[in-house]
Formats: C-alpha cells, structure tokens, sequence
C-alpha cells in the first residue's frame, strides 16, 4: 500500500514539473522581430486586399531550427526584404496542426507560397514549398537559398499577374 502511494506521488511530482516547464518556457515573441506576421485569416485578408502573395511560416515554439531562423531574420535585412514582399503568415505547427497539414506540412519550420485566395501557388506542378532551414543561425548559403527560392515565388507571381 505505501509502495503505491510513493508512485503516486511521485506520478503527480513529475506531471506537476512537466507543467511548470512548460508554463515557464517562454513562447516565442513575435514583437521584437523586424517583420509583421499575421494570423492566417488575417494574412489572407490583406493579401486579397493588397493583391499580394502570402508566405506561410509553419513554425514550433520549441524548434531550435525556428529559433535560428527567426535570429537570422532579425540580423538579416536582406531575408528581411525578400520576406516583405509577401503577407507574412505564422501557423504553429502544434496548435493549429490541422491548419499546417493542410499544406502538406510534416514538422517545422517550413515555408509556403500562397496565392492571395489560399490556394498554394505551384510552378511546373510543384508545390512551392521550402522544408527546413539551417540548425544554427549565420548560415548564410541556407539563408541566401531561402532568399532564391522567395524570390523565384515573387518571379512567379509576377509573370503569372502581367499575363492575366
């Protein structure tokens, strides 16, 4: 009987940190970054009135690889730049699961061209789609390759406008 006590206590001991963990852990802040993200209605919303292209940023708070990106992104201006050019949407991969795997996402961080109407922009059949950044920030060839494949978006979106 005492033997059962003790692992019940210690059951509520650990579950009890485990939630102190988390309630402490600061969740990531988007205030202090150089860029705007919108919540997905929203970003959706203003693309639609401004007739610009959305990028959905698909993102985890306890993704260290998200961390180095949003650390580049203060540091950078020219990922800076290249992600202005869009309606720049955060879509947390953990709490708005079902949102993320509508676009096909499979953990974090990944990024995603839209559209202004949701729709998923795609050049030769394929998705625009980037999966992964670099696991430390000031890498600056998988910066610059992020920075390529925005810009190959922002080509695309423009040849598809001045053809319509």
């Amino acid at each position: 009987m005492a033997g059962s006590r003790v692992t019940i206590f210690i059951a509520l001991f650990l579950i009890l940190s485990g939630l102190l963990v988390i309630l402490k852990n600061p969740t990531e802040d988007s205030s202090d970054l150089p860029v705007k993200f919108y919540s997905y209605s929203e970003g959706l919303k203003i693309a639609e009135r401004e007739n610009r292209p959305v990028l959905v940023y698909i993102h985890s708070d306890t993704c260290h690889v998200c961390k180095a990106f949003l650390e580049d992104l203060k540091k950078y201006e020219d990922l800076q730049n290249a992600i202005n050019k869009f309606v720049p949407v955060k879509v947390d991969f953990n709490s708005e699961r079902l949102l993320a795997l509508k676009f096909g996402a499979t953990g974090t961080p990944e990024f995603y061209v839209l559209y202004p109407n949701g729709s998923i922009m795609e050049i030769n059949g394929r998705k625009m789609a980037f999966i992964g950044y670099s696991g430390s920030p000031d890498n600056e060839a998988m910066r610059k390759t992020l920075i390529s494949f925005l810009e190959a978006a922002i080509q695309q979106w423009n040849a598809m406008r001045s053809a319509s």
